[in-house]
């Protein structure tokens, strides 16, 4: 179920890169966490130029939000966070004061993919 939204100023990353990017993210995180690489979605979304800010100033910001599901621990996601600030900020080029990364969690229970509700995470 781990959704990743990237939010980047149009132009940023082109159909190549954002191929790249999915590819890595998706290995990344099937490695990372253990599960099948089909559970992993990417979706882009592109804003034009002069619709991002950082500190209310025109600004290319770049957005990396992903959605999984609640029972992992602090240390697995700082792990995860750390990791994907680091790729998301090679694939983009943006200084750090241009990036936010987070994660969001959902209850399994409240969560499904292939038609089935989602099981607790073992870990």
């Amino acid at each position: 179920m781990p959704l990743y939204t990237l939010v980047t100023q149009k132009g940023t990353l082109d159909q190549a890169a954002k191929a790249r990017l999915a590819k890595q993210l998706t290995s990344f995180h099937a490695e990372y966490a253990g599960v099948p690489q089909n559970w992993v979605h990417v979706v882009f979304q592109d804003f034009p130029p002069g619709d991002g800010f950082t500190a209310g100033e025109p600004a290319p910001a770049a957005a990396l939000t992903l959605l999984i599901r609640s029972g992992r621990s602090a240390e697995y996601k700082k792990g995860l966070l750390l990791q994907l600030w680091s790729i998301f900020q090679t694939a983009t080029g943006a200084p750090d004061d241009q990036i936010v990364i987070g994660i969001q969690e959902v209850s399994p229970s409240q969560a499904m993919e292939m038609g089935q509700i989602m099981p607790d995470v073992a870990e």
